[in-house]
């Protein structure tokens, strides 16, 4: 038990590296406007609190009530609309602090005399409104769910709540809420210590407020769900709970409801007996009711997803091509919906989500998971594939090995197999993500000796490895970027792929200068603090130099092949 909890609160803290941050991002960031010290503080207790509850009883709350399954987030989407409002006009926010000065007031009363209130009431009535904006942040965030999460949902799903998963929920929550604080609190510290800032934290104070509107507006629409399949595949996913000792652990949790792979071995194509049928399905998008007794004779996907989770989005392309690739041959993929999040049990979501990213095969909602529970599943995204007498073949889990995945159904349709040559064409490996800040840039030339904070002249004279970046002349290289500190200093890559983009910042009115193995192939006019295109081309090895202006931070590459899905 100790051990998961470990890896639940881990798991938490790394959350803050995935895409599932981005819609809350502004609201934190707001947080740290206002000049209270214990706001931050009841910020992220409040969220915490919020989370842990709200994951474990909403479910319970929704049937108890009768209340539509959106009713809380939208109450919450008001609330952090209201926060917006209020910050935007100094006379709400001087009825506002009254408000919660008046509850510390209250608070103060039962503990200390009148003449001891004052500061202290103050700076109590900051850490109060921070509790109600944490409420609504706990109400709106969906982390993305690996197989922590997906246990705990599991469980709340089927009414099997104990006192382990109250436990393993909080240690997450707890996880999460650190860096959070340290996101909320840093921007605070940085606002309190600038005389600019401070001198104009009124105007900063509204500006934030306009975003904050703005955030509770995007999620209304559901706009933070197209910001994250946006960046799912540029920002890396933490793996800490992706291993055996957690999966046992997992289990053990879930008694009586054993796992699929206790029977069969993910990414074999073998006989794991009759597939269980759908059932419990409460809506079908796309297609009328299915069954897999009406499916025999074709080839069937099961993919269990749920449309805010980031390992899901990865995976969409590759089933998007699949089905539109082999339907025609016979293959029938059904995406099983299992929501994560009460909101995403709305049919209305769903079909807009569906829509919304391209999804034209069947979807099955399956609410109250019992098509979830029957396949004895523990993961999102998870794939099941049966073949035409209806005999389960073959399962994977996550993300990964889509050409084993395909040749699995080529070859349960009669197909022969695609040929290495055939393979690597369709699923071509490409440089990974290449950071260039200290906090996370792994792939400097050895010959690089990296020096922090502090302009230094860098200079290699070997051919760059595989994936690798060299400096030359003279850069300052920070945190998160590199800057060039002079108007000849390169930047130079070793990749594999056939797109590059950079994220660059600042200006120049001198263009960046490209050259791709050896040749000029163009240049970059800055117009914009963004990601910008540097090269597109043949897929393959390359090297690439750019000529970095002075003033000009670069801060991560990219890399694409538009023969991917």
């Amino acid at each position: 038990m100790m051990l998961l909890l470990l890896f639940a609160f881990l798991a938490g803290i790394f959350t803050i590296l995935s895409p599932c941050i981005l819609p809350i991002l502004p609201a934190l960031l707001s947080g740290g406007v206002t000049g209270e010290r214990k706001r931050p503080l009841g910020i992220v207790l409040g969220l915490i609190v919020s989370f842990t509850f709200f994951t474990l009883s909403l479910t319970a709350i929704v049937h108890a009530t009768g209340l539509p399954a959106n009713a809380l987030r939208y109450a919450a989407i008001a609330m952090l609309i209201l926060f917006g409002i209020i910050m935007i006009f100094p006379g709400l926010s001087a009825w506002f602090a009254k408000i919660t000065s008046d509850i510390a007031n209250w608070g103060q009363r039962l503990q200390k005399p009148r003449h001891e209130e004052g500061e202290k009431t103050r700076k109590e009535s900051g850490f109060v409104s921070g509790v109600i904006l944490g409420v609504a942040l706990g109400l709106l965030w969906t982390p993305c769910a690996g197989p922590i999460l997906a246990a705990i949902t599991t469980l709340v799903a089927t009414q099997s709540i104990n006192f382990s998963a109250v436990l393993i929920t909080l240690a997450y929550s707890i996880g999460a809420g650190i860096p959070m604080f340290l996101i909320i609190y840093g921007g605070n510290r940085v606002i309190r210590s600038s005389r600019f800032l401070s001198a104009h934290s009124e105007g900063l104070r509204q500006c934030f407020g306009g975003l904050m509107v703005l955030t509770a507006v995007a999620i209304a629409l559901h706009w933070d769900m197209i910001l994250q399949q946006k960046v799912a595949g540029l920002v890396p996913t933490a793996l800490i709970e992706d291993n055996a000792l957690v999966k046992s652990s997992l289990d053990k949790l879930q008694e009586g409801n054993a796992p699929a792979s206790s029977n069969f071995v993910p990414d074999t194509i073998s006989d794991f007996g009759k597939a269980p049928e759908l059932t419990g399905i409460v809506n079908w998008i796309n297609s009328p009711p299915l069954s897999l007794m009406q499916l025999e004779g074709k080839v069937v996907l099961i993919d269990f997803w749920t449309y805010s989770c980031i390992n899901c989005l990865r995976t969409l392309p590759y089933l998007k091509r699949w089905y539109a690739d082999y339907k025609d041959a016979g293959l029938v993929i059904i995406g099983v919906h299992t929501p994560e999040f009460a909101f995403e049990k709305d049919p209305k979501n769903v079909a807009s989500a569906a829509s919304r990213l391209g999804v034209d095969y069947p979807v099955a909602q399956d609410n109250d998971y019992k098509t979830w529970i029957a396949y004895r599943n523990h993961y999102w995204p998870a794939h099941y594939l049966i073949d035409k007498e209806g005999t389960l073949r073959m399962v994977h889990f996550g993300e990964g090995d889509y050409a084993g995945t395909e040749n699995a159904i080529r070859e349960l349709l009669g197909m022969p197999a695609l040929n290495l040559q055939e393979t690597s064409q369709v699923y071509r490996p490409l440089t990974q993500e290449t950071y260039l800040g200290t906090a996370r840039g792994k792939s400097y030339s050895a010959e690089n000796e990296i020096q922090p904070g502090r302009i230094a002249q860098y200079a290699y004279s070997s051919p760059l490895k595989d994936g690798e970046v060299g400096l030359k002349g003279n850069w300052k290289v920070d945190a998160e970027r590199i800057i060039s500190a002079g108007n000849d200093s390169y930047l130079d890559l070793n990749f594999l792929g056939g797109e590059v983009y950079l994220v660059l910042s600042g200006s120049s009115r001198t263009p960046i200068q490209v050259v791709l193995d050896g040749h000029l192939a163009g240049e970059i006019k800055m117009d914009g603090n963004r990601e910008y295109t540097v090269v597109s081309t043949t897929y393959g090895r390359h090297q690439i130099s750019l000529k970095i202006p002075e003033g000009v931070s670069a801060y991560a590459f990219t890399f694409g092949d538009e023969r991917k899905p």
